[in-house]
């Protein structure tokens, strides 16, 4: 039998009272039931509070529980529903009525078994149908269960469906509500004799539609389309099984299936995109695989990149470009010199010519390539928007980035560069925090070998003129230029960039690598979104293959527009938008002492990625926090905390944004996400204690933040506007922004508290109450929705 609901009473000090009663009502429909349980033989009691409730208390009911329940009218008690969190309410009545048979309320859970076709997407507005038949397999509709080709709309549904939620699989094939307690846990679930028939559905499909078959080669993308759909199915029956052991088979015979993908997926037809992504699904369910396929996997994930760069392809002199920004290029070119006995030359014959109305110092190392040859770096000073120059020029073999980040402005001007790679490639920007960013790089360059930075690349000035007299990035690039001439692997060269780097926070994490290069390719694979979906490449949902490149519309960022096709095939600007706004909150976390609270130093970490689009129809699942009765499929941005993940963290985070706001602009994509974010930080705990444990403070840091966000990096013609904009649909009174970012000081800067401080949080309710006493009352209001994003 299911668990009984408990109404629990406080009797002693330290000792409960707990007494199993029958959900009669809640909600809008509590006054009529109350009504009718008042006609009713039995015990009934009226809970009220933020959403009421009628209960009735099991039979037999002994004397003492009557006196008991009666003696508490008006008084607190505890509603414990199964599984969830008990609430707390105020019994408003409580009706005696004389014994009788009580009528029976509601059916038996246990009673309800799969003997008939599931609708998964009941009561979703907008929602493809989606059903479970009884032998396992889905479909679009009730009825004989499709195999083959026929399987692979119903597939992709439920590879949509599955890809909504993040901590729950096929145990549960209903997620609880979040703030309804009193709607039982539907008990409905994937048994393990039907994941034999799932197993055999997704078996047919991908036979059906394999690389090689006659469909990949007349329609390659379709074929496509149906093998990443079954893969995803397939990727959640092997979690199952952590959950129910019973799924064991069915588990080993699903990564089996998986990896035949991995091997099958070759020839003209073949997606290699697809085929790391099953490399990476593997990778994630690694626990729920046996030791002899963890191990296979592991071996797979090698394969992803290049062991080491191609040495044998790269004879004759190696070229490299290093472009700095003009104040750090003077000082790097006398560190290579007088620190690491590099020698200036003149241009050798053949050198390539620079850029228009740039000129090269030309530096040889004091060391050799693998087959004797010399080592040039050709330096120049250099903007964002021609850093990139070197990477079309065949002659380069790499280019060195070493320049300010500027929060991220500079990145996106870099990322606007049309150069396009010619040759080989190694690339190394020493900027700051250069994983926020790194998707787009890799996005502009996906043949390359990129080693990025992780936390801040420090360097220090000195003498006449503050120029650079000792940097992080030269030392570390250094080292990459030794390891290539010893022919090292990238895991070689990274552990000698380790043992180069200087000290940092994130130190104590065993590993830590300031600068993250492909013998990480787990780690790359969190920062990189090369299919421009607007999810990061290491994401356990579905890999949807038929994207549709949308194109972003500031001036209509908050105007609701269709796109005309489901959320998982939204690309283009609109999804790197996305991956910008995920990014800026990696940098936001780091350097904001607002975030400082962050369980195991998460703020260090990376911890946020971009986790996708969604609709009504397809609402994210498993999303923790938010205020009660709100509907995550209309919220215009979604931020879902998952934590027990792998990591130092120890948790991480999707950053999720509607696909009706899919073509917002960037910068409102980044405002209404890092809301979202720093909301469900306080609702779930992750941020908590003073200045921001009480409804001002919180909301203070809020505009603190989208402040922040508004000074690096956004079109500077738009901001007022912007602000604006953002208030309006966070429901936040109107705030000069002007009085916000005036709390944000350069004592601030120089403390990295660039998004905010708790010192300037103290200020600006400072600031607000004298200045403008009536916003300051709404910021200090109880009203829950202060702060909190509209639907849309």
């Amino acid at each position: 039998m299911p668990d009984p609901i408990l109404l629990r009473f406080r009797a002693t000090p330290g000792e409960n009272v707990d007494v199993p009663v029958v959900l009669a009502g809640a909600g809008k429909e509590t006054a009529e039931s109350w009504e009718d349980a008042r006609r009713t033989p039995g015990v009934h009691v009226l809970l009220a509070g933020d959403r009421d409730y009628v209960v009735s208390v099991a039979p037999p009911v002994s004397e003492a529980t009557i006196q008991m329940v009666v003696a508490h009218r008006e008084k607190s008690a505890r509603l414990v529903f199964p599984g969830r969190s008990p609430v707390r309410r105020r019994i408003a009545d409580v009706a005696v009525v004389p014994a009788g048979q009580a009528k029976p309320i509601g059916p038996d859970a246990t009673s309800v078994a799969l003997a008939a076709a599931l609708d998964l997407t009941a009561g979703r507005e907008g929602a493809p149908s989606l059903w479970l038949l009884p032998d396992g397999a889905f479909a679009v509709e009730p009825g004989p269960p499709p195999h083959g080709l026929d399987a692979g709309p119903a597939l992709v549904r439920a590879a949509r469906w599955a890809s909504s939620r993040r901590t729950t699989t096929f145990e549960r094939l209903f997620p609880p509500s979040a703030f309804h307690p009193d709607e039982p846990l539907r008990p409905e679930r994937l048994t393990a004799a039907q994941a034999e028939g799932l197993l055999t559905q997704a078996r047919s499909a991908l036979a059906a539609a394999g690389a090689t078959t006659d469909d990949a080669r007349k329609d390659p993308t379709a074929a496509a389309q149906i093998r990443s759909a079954a893969l995803t199915v397939l990727s959640h029956l092997v979690a199952t099984a952590l959950r129910d052991p019973e799924f064991r088979a069915a588990a080993d015979q699903a990564a089996a299936l998986m990896f035949a993908l991995v091997a099958s997926e070759t020839g003209p037809a073949a997606v290699p995109a697809l085929r790391a992504h099953a490399i990476q699904l593997l990778s994630m369910r690694a626990p729920a695989l046996t030791a002899a396929d963890r191990e296979l996997a592991r071996s797979l994930v090698r394969s992803l990149v290049r062991e080491a760069p191609p040495y044998d392809t790269l004879p004759g002199p190696w070229r490299f470009a290093m472009c700095s920004a003009r104040d750090f290029h003077e000082g790097e070119v006398d560190i290579f010199i007088d620190r690491y006995d590099f020698r200036e030359i003149a241009a050798p014959e053949g050198s390539p010519a620079p850029p228009k109305y740039g000129t090269y110092r030309v530096l040889e190392a004091p060391f050799r390539t693998p087959s004797g040859d010399p080592v040039w770096l050709y330096a120049r000073a250099a903007r964002p928007d021609d850093e990139n120059l070197e990477m079309a020029d065949a002659a380069f073999v790499g280019v060195f980035i070493n320049r300010h980040a500027q929060l991220g402005a500079y990145d996106m001007r870099a990322a606007t560069a049309t150069a396009r790679q010619a040759g080989y490639k190694i690339m190394m920007n020493a900027q700051c925090a250069g994983l926020t960013t790194r998707f787009a790089i890799a996005r502009t360059f996906p043949d390359a070998d990129i080693y990025s930075s992780w936390d801040s690349t420090y360097f220090r000035t000195g003498g006449p003129g503050g120029k650079m007299n000792a940097s992080e990035g030269v030392d570390c690039f250094v080292e990459l230029l030794r390891g290539m001439c010893a022919k090292e692997t990238h895991a070689e060269i990274e552990a000698r960039m380790r043992r180069a780097q200087w000290r940092h926070p994130q130190a104590s994490f065993p590993g830590f690598s300031q600068f993250i290069g492909p013998g990480n390719p787990l780690v790359v694979a969190r920062f990189q979104d090369v299919n421009r979906d607007g999810r990061a490449d290491l994401y356990d949902g579905f890999l949807d293959l038929t994207i549709a490149e949308l194109a972003e519309d500031l001036r209509a960022s908050l105007t609701p527009r269709d796109p005309g096709v489901a959320p998982s095939q939204i690309g283009g600007e609109a999804a790197t938008g996305l991956g910008w706004a995920a990014g800026s909150m990696n940098r936001v976390t780091q350097y904001s002492d607002l975030w400082a609270g962050l369980p195991g130093q998460s703020e260090l970490f990376y911890v946020f990625h971009a986790g996708g689009f969604y609709d009504r129809g397809e609402p994210p699942a498993d999303v923790p926090g938010g205020l009660p009765g709100e509907r995550l499929g209309a919220l215009p941005a979604v931020c879902r905390y998952v934590r027990g993940t792998e990591g130092p963290a120890g948790m991480q985070a999707d950053v999720m944004m509607h696909a009706h706001l899919s073509h917002a602009g960037k910068e409102i994509k980044r405002l209404l996400c890092a809301a979202d974010a720093m909301w469900r930080a306080f609702d779930t705990g992750l941020l908590d204690g003073p200045p921001m444990h009480t409804p001002a403070g919180k909301r203070a840091a809020v505009l603190l933040m989208l402040a922040g966000l508004l000074e690096f990096p956004a079109d500077q013609n738009f901001v007022d506007g912007l602000w604006s904009m953002a208030l309006e649909a966070l429901r936040f009174p109107s705030i000069s922004r002007s009085l916000v970012r005036g709390c944000i000081t350069d004592a601030d800067h120089d403390a990295s508290n660039y998004y905010g401080s708790r010192r300037g949080l103290v200020q600006l309710l400072e600031d607000l109450g004298r200045s403008d006493p009536l916003a300051h009352a709404v910021l200090a209001s109880e009203d829950p929705k202060v702060g909190r994003a509209k639907e849309i």
